[in-house]
Formats: structure tokens, C-alpha cells, sequence
């Protein structure tokens, strides 16, 4: 799995850097935990129980072929039981990702909530 912001679309990677950005102004350093998959490293995430897709977002979405999903985790949770769902600090995270017109995977129903995970939206023309 990458964790490269190159392997995240054109139109997407400015918001990714602009959620990571904004988590550092607001005291939380993050790290980059997936950016892109193989169709492969996909089918090992959902045998792990850690995707419940094969319609990820991570998986190369056209036109360009590449993520419109990032999945981040503060640094501070690294290493903690399935890094510490109930922490304030996702809640933060979600607020600014979706603040900045981003897909929550923490506003998912349970008990598939992804609160590392963070989507591109298109817009559909009415």
C-alpha cells in the first residue's frame, strides 16, 4: 500500500495536504497511512478485515487513474489498541476534513466506522 500523496489525483491531493496542514494547526501531527492500492493489496484488506469494499476509493479511480482516498492516524495513536477509536482527536479530524468538503469514514454506520479514512466527493451537476 502507498503512502505517497503522488499517488493521489490532481484534483484531490490540495485538499489531503490542505487536512493534513490544518491537523498540524490544530496540534495534531498526523501520518500518512494508505494513499493508493493495487487491486491485490485491496483483496488483502478486506481478507483482514480492514476494508469491507472492493469499490474502494484508494483503488485507481478514473480520469487519471489514481486515489481519491487517504486514510491518515494522528502519530500520537500509533501504536494503541486499534489506535484509539474513542479519542477526541478523530472527532477533530473528521470536523476538518469534512469542513473541507471531504467523505468522513467515521461518520459510517458501525461497526464499519473508518475514522482514518478520508474520501474525494464529486460533485454532480443538477
Amino acid at each position: 500500500m502507498g503512502k505517497s500523496l503522488d499517488e493521489l489525483a490532481s484534483y484531490f491531493r490540495p485538499l489531503a495536504e490542505r487536512l493534513i496542514k490544518a491537523a498540524a494547526a490544530a496540534d495534531i501531527v498526523v501520518t500518512i497511512v494508505s494513499t493508493g492500492r493495487t487491486p491485490a493489496e485491496q483483496e488483502d484488506c478486506l481478507r483482514r478485515g480492514t476494508s469491507w469494499t472492493r469499490r474502494s476509493k484508494h483503488l485507481a479511480q478514473p480520469p487519471e487513474n489514481k486515489s481519491e482516498a487517504i486514510d491518515i492516524c494522528p502519530k500520537e495513536l500509533i501504536g494503541t489498541k486499534m489506535w484509539s477509536p474513542a479519542s477526541g482527536l478523530w472527532d477533530t479530524l473528521g470536523a476538518i476534513g469534512k469542513g473541507l468538503g471531504l467523505r468522513w469514514g467515521g461518520d459510517w454506520a458501525a461497526p464499519k466506522t473508518d475514522k482514518p479514512h478520508f474520501e474525494y466527493i464529486h460533485s454532480v451537476a443538477i
